[in-house]
């Protein structure tokens, strides 16, 4: 598996692009079968996902918006915010992330 680091080839959008198409697929198919989200979010793959950084924002909400998983401490980390509601239920957090990356362009 690459690691992405600043200022390589993998800061292309496309490159970007196929690493965290990869490293979701690895955390798929890696934490799909637990139920504690804190074993999901400390999935290597899953950070390597944040390690990413902002161009990964884009590439996150649409697998949110496509396959709703646990990707709001990703989301957080990367944007250094977190639109979410106090006392939201999963899908209310999935409805909030999404009006956030709409709101600034990051997806349609």
């Amino acid at each position: 598996m690459t690691v992405h680091r600043p200022g390589s080839a993998l800061a292309e959008a496309s490159d970007i692009a196929d690493v965290f198409a990869m490293l979701a697929q690895h955390w798929r198919s890696e934490t799909g079968h637990l139920s504690i989200v804190q074993q999901k979010v400390m999935n290597r793959s899953y950070l390597e996902i944040i390690g990413l950084g902002p161009p990964a924002l884009p590439l996150l909400l649409c697998e949110l918006r496509d396959r709703p998983a646990h990707w709001f401490l990703a989301l957080s980390s990367i944007a250094r915010e977190n639109p979410v509601r106090s006392g939201a239920t999963f899908d209310e957090a999935v409805a909030d992330w999404l009006v956030w990356g709409r709101d600034r362009g990051l997806i349609d």
